[in-house]
């Protein structure tokens, strides 16, 4: 396959993943006695049980270094309220320490990471597989733990879909 195939090829599929609506959370973890965390979209239930969750992180990154140095890390699903911290947790070239300055948390049951506290839901995973998938690693953890956010119950999920953000209407 020639270098203008593989492009337009990779052009054309960034424009048609982006029709793929998908919920925003953080991931965080704590880095010695820093805590680090960045926004993601590309996170799955992987199974019921055991409860296992994935998320895909970029290699070369900051968090995928904090994440080779714990073995635990947070997940929490955004709300719709929430957009400037996604935008904040999500911009490149976000220092590695106080990222989370200003955002309340709380820490996890078993491991101390770090939890935003008006998240929707929360999730506390143990690394148990780190699969290497192109320029990504998928990590894929058993949850040891789990809660929803102040006042989750009157929240919906903060989405992206086609670069921009939204949540869905009343059930």
């Amino acid at each position: 396959m020639d270098r203008t195939h593989e492009d337009s090829l990779t052009e054309r599929y960034r424009e048609l993943s982006d029709d793929i609506a998908a919920a925003v959370a953080v991931v965080s973890v704590k880095r010695g006695t820093a805590l680090h965390a960045i926004t993601v979209d590309s996170f799955l239930d992987v199974s019921y049980d055991p409860p296992t969750m994935a998320v895909s992180i970029y290699g070369g990154s900051r968090m995928m270094e904090s994440l080779e140095m714990s073995d635990h890390y947070a997940i929490s699903l955004l709300n719709s309220s929430q957009r400037d911290v996604s935008e904040r947790l999500g911009a490149s070239g976000q220092p590695l320490y106080g990222s989370l300055k200003g955002i309340d948390t709380f820490p996890a049951p078993h491991s101390g990471q770090p939890v935003l506290t008006d998240a929707i839901a929360w999730f506390e995973l143990r690394q148990t597989q780190t699969l290497e998938i192109a320029t990504h690693y998928l990590v894929v953890g058993e949850v040891v733990s789990m809660g929803t956010g102040v006042n989750s119950s009157k929240s919906k999920p903060l989405l992206r879909w086609r670069k921009g953000y939204g949540t869905i209407g009343p059930r």
